[in-house]
Order: structure tokens, then C-alpha cells, then sequence
């Protein structure tokens, strides 16, 4: 068995800055917010609804994303009390990614859909583990 060269641990290990980002990054969350705030500041019932999310997934999502420098929180002294969320710089610098991502996840839907059907089809659950190996 070969190890992992010692710079790829360092550099990816658990707890490290490079580990977090890409695990931010990996979050369905993440994509999804990012791509909402691409258009401008919302408010936070505006990005639950439109994502179909629940309040607490979405305010830990946020408080995440804020924590991370990507995501400013403003609150705005009206009556009600007004709070926006919109990308910082930092945060605008992942819309490339997240565009790609987006792209990729459309075009490939249709084939990890006919990808599925077929281990399915393969995998039906009366056989048992052994036998859909032979």
C-alpha cells in the first residue's frame, strides 16, 4: 500500500485551511447560495424559498459562508428589521467555480440519470450481494 506524499497531507489533511475550503466549496449549499447571491443581496426568506431549504440548514449554511469571509450579512435599523446577505470579493471569486460546477451538473444530469437506471436495473435487491457479482 503507498502512502500519500507528505505535502498532500499537509496540504489536505483534516483541519487544514485547503481541506476546509474545498469542503465549503463541496457543499450543495455553498453552490446553491452562491448562485442566488451572483445576482445581488437577498433576504434570507427570499434564499429559502427560492431553494427550498429550511431555516436552520440555510442560517448554518450562512453562518458558515459568513464565518469564511464569502458571505457579508447586513441588517439594516428599519421596522421590521430588514437583513440582507450578499457575496464579499472573496466570496465573488467562487462563481466561476460554482458556475462550472452548474454547468457540468446540467449536462451531465441526463447521463448519471441513465448511469443510475442501469445499476439499478443490475442491483435489483432480491439478489443477493454475491450473486450480482458472478
Amino acid at each position: 500500500m503507498t502512502k500519500a506524499p507528505r505535502r498532500v497531507t499537509e496540504i489536505y489533511g483534516t483541519g487544514t485551511p485547503t481541506r476546509e475550503a474545498l469542503e465549503r466549496l463541496a457543499s450543495r449549499w455553498t453552490v446553491l447560495i452562491t448562485s442566488h447571491l451572483e445576482d445581488g443581496p437577498a433576504r434570507f426568506n427570499d434564499l429559502k424559498g427560492r431553494l427550498g431549504v429550511t431555516a436552520q440548514a440555510l442560517s448554518r449554511a450562512l453562518r458558515g459562508l459568513e464565518r469564511d469571509g464569502l458571505v457579508l450579512r447586513r441588517v439594516y435599523a428599519e421596522v421590521p428589521v430588514r437583513v440582507e446577505y450578499e457575496l464579499t470579493a472573496l466570496g465573488g471569486t467562487m462563481c466561476p467555480v460554482v458556475q462550472e460546477i452548474r454547468r457540468w451538473a446540467e449536462e451531465m444530469a441526463p447521463v448519471i440519470g441513465e448511469a443510475q437506471a442501469a445499476y439499478d436495473q443490475v442491483q435489483s435487491p432480491e439478489q443477493p450481494v454475491d450473486a450480482r457479482l458472478r
